[in-house]
């Protein structure tokens, strides 16, 4: 609520929306009001035109209009005054008149009469009250909505009173309410650095004016503000200050007021009985007026305070008293606010009919009223009014800048020259960029020729490589020892050559082509620890002490395939040199914006010089005793890191080993999916029983379980689907077995070597119970030779990831599996189509799934045979489940909820039933398969079908006379 500049308040009349009226009467006085204001505006200024009556001239008509009371004695008077060609009194009676209507809510006509007002004083170039007749109608457009229409008037009011040099009572007034009215135009709109500005300026006036009344209505906008930013405690003493100032004027509407802001206080406070006090305080002082629009406010907070205490009478009471007034006054915004409280109250009681109508009403009226070519009106407004003020200003100074038009002419010439200048600078730049882009093109060129080059070369290398490994492997079945071993040193150095091979490619991509490489946003620590564990069963076959140090969860962006490269050349390098019994220590951390890793081993180290040129390809180190030399694979990590900006080093010393120092700097540009973090999994790997801070999901969206015990590796694993399905975690094979029982996902992700029980043994599990035997199952491990991969088959996996996977085709496989579920249970749906004869010969098939609806099919027919009632609960204690994984499972299935698939069961035996008999009564075939009542029936074979029953037995006689007619 505020205080506006006429004792009246329209923050609660305008706290949402701008009301469009749509009378003729009332656009009639908008064109009227805007021609008007047109002429105002090519009006001459205040301080080139005097006022038209004195002071004296003045007070006395001010007199005779302030002794009459009443709209009637008012009119009764402007026509005496018109009579009598008194153009001043009759321009303060259509002033005082309009005013009086106002406050009775009559907008329409208020705007009529300070329109003629206006027109009146305007030609009698009578400058007070013109500013008066413009803050009126500004003041009647605020009231009734018009905000864009009531900005013009207040803005005029306020220029012309600044330039006027009347320093008057009166001229002051003017002012002061002129930004009063702007004020609350921008605390309407929620402008509250405008509104506070403008409000405060105006508060400064009134204290000047001393006005009393002036004061209290601006200290309440004020208070309002403060109110809407949340700041209480001012809005309080903003207030008090407004009802000192209102009680000290004995202004009762004033006071009345008040006691609503202190309501609004105590409401938001939920202090709801002193809020009902000081609402019924405002209304005992209102109720007695003719300003119906304030006594409405009232009225709607009490209806409001009382909707909260969900004290249902009372809100009825005060919405039926408060709804004819709002209908007379055509108060759009009112009416909104109490068909709102209409809608909640019906919605709480449960008459959902009305609280849908009330709700419908409601929001017709806030559509009604929204008008958004207004509002940018509004905002342009005093832009289009400050650029017309600096067009005067720059007219002013036409003739001194005709004097200095010769130093402009000069300032031209100046300008042109540099002009020049800067184009020549301009192009001779764009010239060299061309050239720039010439030689970039070349270059982009050139690299493209030696990737093609090496690509194809290479290739030409693989197809002899790849017929001389393959005949080395079957020379190696041979009985003979010697050829055995002499086709496994081919093998052996085949597959060194081909290496060779694909790291020389991999030199020429990483030059050539570092910019269109695919960078990834994840868990870089995840995907280290994911590469050192290819590498546990080799170091263990060693006896190579392999350690793994992660101090914390690195997230960044990288380039997966660079840093496998980088990992499985610099660990390849390690186990090289490093002796049985030997160790190898990798650590990972993390210092500001950039990551290190150390890759330490204590194998045979390096002199100087061989680490000095450790990097640079095929170097061969001068000390032939240690046979220490380089490929291409450390080249290979060098370009590596230097396409990522980062850096690295060795440190070698004799009887100590080597490290390599890698520095790669973190950047975390590239978009990446909410994800799951160690930090939150690992507490839960141990003891992990519900999904806590796991994914949350609708009950029928699509679950994923993973099982891995490792902590960084499951979080990395879940980060690519939490924002997808739902997602559960285990920390090993029994404990993932439970969940999956318990859950019965829609996929499983399981890691292969595991505590108590290993991804195998899950898989084989899985397949062998009949709750989870539909499940699709990836495994995810490092170890991935062929034997491993077809043993997983055998188990029954899906499908078989190595470690570190590629994220894509992780979720490539997901939902490739996943859609597969979904094809299957368009094909599992299909059996309920089938006739009883082909359900039999179903029975025999060896498909778990399909034997599991059968059953479930057996079930519901048993059930429908003894009593007709068909229970879901029960049903799954029959099938030996509860309730979720009944639900889970055949969800999975048929793609149905229980009660949609044993709906669609029953329906089917109804088609069995009216193809068996074409004369048995609908209501029998309804109590036979199960429906309480015909009407249900109906509606459900309409549902399945999409006839009804007698269409579909019209339908098959028809058939059936068909083909006895063929």
């Amino acid at each position: 609520m505020k205080h506006c500049n006429h004792h009246t308040s329209d923050l609660q009349f305008l706290h949402r929306f701008f009301p469009i009226f749509e009378k003729k009467r009332l656009r009639q006085a908008f064109v009227a009001s805007g021609f008007l204001l047109f002429i105002c505006l090519l009006a001459a200024s205040c301080k080139k035109q005097a006022a038209g009556f004195t002071a004296e001239e003045r007070h006395v008509a001010d007199s005779i209009v302030r002794a009459t009371h009443g709209i009637e004695a008012l009119t009764r008077l402007q026509k005496q005054q018109e009579r009598a060609g008194n153009k001043l009194g009759n321009i303060i009676v259509l002033r005082e008149l309009g005013k009086e209507l106002r406050n009775e809510s009559r907008f329409e006509e208020a705007i009529g009469f300070h329109s003629e007002g206006l027109r009146l004083a305007e030609a009698a170039g009578d400058t007070l009250e013109w500013v008066q007749a413009l803050n009126n109608i500004g003041t009647d457009y605020r009231r009734m909505g018009v905000l864009d229409m009531a900005q013009e008037y207040h803005t005029k009011a306020c220029m012309l009173s600044e330039e006027c040099s009347d320093t008057s009572f009166t001229a002051r007034k003017n002012r002061v309410v002129s930004l009063n009215g702007l004020g609350n135009i921008y605390m309407t709109l929620g402008n509250h650095e405008r509104a506070t500005e403008l409000l405060r300026r105006a508060l400064k006036g009134e204290q000047a004016l001393n006005s009393d009344i002036g004061q209290a209505i601006n200290y309440a906008n004020l208070g309002s503000i403060f109110e809407q930013q949340g700041k209480t405690d001012s809005a309080w003493v903003y207030y008090h200050l407004s009802m000192a100032h209102n009680q000290r004027a004995h202004n009762t509407l004033g006071m009345a007021l008040c006691h609503n802001y202190f309501g609004s206080l105590y409401e938001k406070a939920h202090q709801y009985n002193k809020a009902i006090s000081e609402y019924e305080t405002s209304y005992q002082l209102m109720k007695d007026s003719k300003d119906e629009w304030h006594a409405l406010n009232t009225l709607i907070a009490l209806a409001g305070i009382s909707n909260a205490m969900h004290d249902e009478a009372k809100t009825l009471d005060y919405l039926s008293r408060a709804k004819p007034i709002a209908e007379r006054i055509l108060s759009k915004e009112h009416l909104a606010d109490i068909y709102t409280l209409y809608y909640k109250h019906y919605k709480r009681t449960g008459d959902h009919r009305s609280a849908l109508y009330a709700h419908e009403q409601a929001t017709n009226l806030k559509d009604s009223v929204l008008d958004m070519e207004k509002m940018n009106r509004i905002q342009n407004i005093s832009l289009n009014i400050e650029r017309n003020r600096q067009k005067r200003v720059v007219e002013e100074a036409r003739l001194k800048l005709e004097q200095e038009r010769m130093a402009r002419h000069i300032g031209y010439v100046i300008f042109g020259s540099v002009l020049l200048v800067l184009v020549g600078v301009l192009a001779t730049f764009f010239y060299i960029q061309r050239i720039h882009r010439r030689n970039h093109l070349a270059l982009k060129q050139l690299s493209e020729l030696r990737e093609s080059f090496f690509t194809n070369i290479t290739h030409e290398f693989r197809t002899p490589l790849t017929i001389i490994l393959g005949l080395s492997h079957e020379i190696q079945k041979t009985e003979s020892k010697a050829v055995r071993q002499k086709a496994e040193t081919i093998e052996q150095q085949g597959k060194g050559l081909l290496s060779l091979i694909n790291q020389l490619l991999d030199i020429s991509k990483v030059k050539s082509a570092v910019g269109n490489s695919d960078w990834y946003n994840g868990n870089i620590t995840a995907h280290l620890t994911m590469i050192i564990e290819t590498y546990r069963d080799y170091a263990h076959s060693r006896n190579i002490n392999l350690q793994f140090l992660a101090k914390e969860t690195v997230v960044m962006d990288f380039i997966p395939h660079y840093v496998n490269k980088l990992m499985n050349n610099l660990l390849s390098n390690a186990f090289k040199f490093t002796p049985e019994y030997g160790k190898i220590d990798v650590s990972v951390w993390r210092e500001k914006d950039h990551l290190f890793i150390d890759i330490a081993d204590t194998g045979e180290a390096m002199d100087k010089e061989t680490a000095a040129h450790v990097f640079e390809a095929f170097y061969q180190g001068k000390n032939e005793m240690q046979h220490i030399g380089t490929g291409v694979g450390l080249a290979l990590v060098k370009q590596i890191v230097d396409a990522v900006a980062g850096s690295i080093t060795v440190e070698s010393k004799m009887g100590k080993g080597s490290t390599f120092h890698v520095c790669i700097p973190i950047h975390n540009t590239v978009k990446r999916k909410a994800t799951a973090t160690p930090e939150t999994i690992k507490p839960l790997l141990p003891k992990l029983k519900v999904p806590l801070a796991e994914s949350e999901h609708k009950e029928n969206a699509c679950q994923l379980l993973i099982i891995e015990d490792n902590a960084d590796i499951a979080a990395y694993i879940g980060g690519q689907f939490a924002d997808q399905y739902a997602v559960s975690y285990a920390s090993n094979g029994r404990e993932g077995l439970q969940k999956a029982q318990e859950l019965v996902p829609d996929l499983i992700i399981t890691d292969l070597m595991m505590p108590e029980i290993d991804g195998l043994e899950v898989c084989r599990q899985v397949r062998t119970n009949e709750i989870i035997s539909h499940i699709p199952i990836i495994i995810v491990t490092a170890k991935i030779t062929e034997e491993e991969r077809i043993k997983g088959i055998e188990a029954g996996a899906d499908a078989y990831l190595s470690k570190p996977f590629n994220s894509q085709e992780l979720q490539t496989r997901v939902e490739a599996l996943l859609t597969g579920r979904k094809l299957l249970q368009e094909k599992f749906a299909t059996t309920m189509e089938l006739n009883e004869n082909e359900e039999q010969d179903s029975e025999q098939t060896t498909d778990a799934d399909m034997r599991f609806l059968i059953k479930v099919t057996t079930a519901v027919y048993l059930q429908l045979n003894k009593n007709k009632e068909i229970d879901v609960a029960f049903l799954a204690s029959s099938m030996c489940m509860s309730s979720r994984q009944f639900h889970r499972k055949i969800h999975a299935l048929t793609g149905y909820a229980p009660a949609a698939y044993i709906q669609r069961l029953k329906i089917k035996k109804a088609r069995n039933m009216l193809d068996k008999d074409m004369i048995i009564s609908f209501t029998e075939v309804a109590y036979q398969c199960g429906f309480d009542a015909y009407p249900n029936f109906v509606r459900a074979f309409k549902n399945v079908c999409g006839v009804t029953p007698s269409d579909y037995r019209r339908d098959q006689a028809t058939l059936v006379s068909d083909i006895a007619s063929n």
